[in-house]
């Protein structure tokens, strides 16, 4: 059984612009760090044209398409960090090795509080 679920709104409705920087119905999270990070890298994420869900089933925050997820594999688990935030060793070398058993390269994003956002990929190398 297939069942199409539309994408777009055949009559957009009004655009109202959120400011995330202060709570609203629309965002609860203000000053709330993970939440801020997250939605700094979605945002940066979108805007290059990735296919973006959740990443929750590959333990990451994001899984990154290349192009519509139903034609496509996602190429890229993100995970996203703040960037004064310590990592420890051990959660590095366990995101390297889940990515490598699942084909996938693993993203460490940060974001830092003028919005820039910063990728560093990790890829998990045998030694021959």
């Amino acid at each position: 059984m297939m069942v199409q679920l539309p994408t777009a709104r055949l009559t957009p409705g009004p655009m109202e612009v959120v400011d995330w920087q202060h709570p609203s119905p629309e965002w609860p999270y203000t000053g709330q760090q993970a939440h801020e990070t997250r939605y700094r890298v979605f945002r940066d994420l979108w805007e290059k044209g990735y296919f973006i869900t959740s990443g929750s089933k590959f333990g990451g925050d994001f899984l990154l398409y290349p192009g519509d997820p139903m034609r496509f594999h996602a190429h890229y688990i993100a995970l996203c960090a703040a960037p004064d935030e310590p990592l420890h060793l051990c959660d590095i070398v366990a995101a390297g090795r889940l990515g490598s058993n699942v084909k996938k390269t693993v993203l460490l994003c940060a974001a830092a509080r003028d919005g820039a956002v910063t990728y560093t990929s990790l890829q998990w190398a045998g030694l021959q």
